[in-house]
């Protein structure tokens, strides 16, 4: 399972992190594993999946999958 580091979203809470896991795991076929590197309260989001795609193509669609999820959740 390959890791993409999303550094250029800068740091979350972990409470910020918990949330984006609950309704983002397991997500779309890329079966999205959410996790995240906690260094003094600053986290850096993590995403796994087994999908074969560029790093930029795989980021890309998981932000348009997290974007998506702001929409169903203000329905």
């Amino acid at each position: 399972m390959k890791e993409y580091t999303f550094e250029e979203l800068g740091y979350f809470a972990e409470r910020e992190c918990e949330a984006i896991k609950e309704q983002l795991q397991g997500h779309s076929y890329m079966n999205f594993d959410i996790t995240w590197s906690n260094c003094a309260g600053n986290c850096t989001l993590i995403v796994r999946t087994d999908y074969e795609d560029s790093e930029k193509e795989i980021k890309n669609f998981f932000l348009h999958c997290a974007l998506g999820m702001i929409f169903q959740l203000k329905k």
